[in-house]
């Protein structure tokens, strides 16, 4: 069983609005980008378990609430309408998904825990009606490093 925990800042993110700055005032975007908003993913991996009792148990862990908000889903990933979706993730080690899992199997007793992977969620906001070739420009020209990182356009 796949658990997905989207997690975003209540209080203003200062990376979105620097790519935000940086693809409109530099990159030449300024036409076609209205925002850019950006979300943890965390993808959890259970052998057994209430899916939503586990996903709120492990909100607690990962989610400071002073300052963030998240919303979990089972075994499928969905978007709102309204900006497009690119998953970016490690395709080397990712060091902090494993201390994750190791954190929430090991300290605090979640035994049922396969794997964890981590992601980031960008939410492009794209006027233009070309926003999946517009997309992949942007993610290729500043959301990624190619050496470490893949990517994904998600539902459209």
């Amino acid at each position: 069983m796949r658990i997905y925990i989207r997690v975003w800042l209540k209080i203003p993110d200062a990376e979105a609005a620097t790519v935000k700055n940086t693809l409109t005032r530099r990159l030449g975007f300024q036409n076609q980008i209205s925002d850019v908003k950006k979300e943890r993913l965390y993808i959890i991996e259970v052998d057994s378990g209430d899916p939503a009792e586990l996903a709120k148990n492990f909100a607690k862990e990962l989610v400071n609430e002073n300052k963030e908000s998240y919303r979990s889903s089972f075994e499928d990933l969905s978007f709102e309408d309204g900006y497009v979706p690119i998953k970016v993730n490690l395709h080397i080690e990712d060091g902090e998904a494993i201390s994750t899992q190791n954190r929430l199997h090991n300290r605090l007793g979640y035994r049922n825990i396969r794997d964890v992977k981590r992601a980031t969620i960008w939410k492009l906001y794209i006027k233009d009606d070309n926003q999946e070739e517009i997309a992949k420009q942007i993610t290729e020209s500043l959301l990624i490093n190619p050496h470490k990182d893949s990517y994904e356009i998600l539902s459209m």
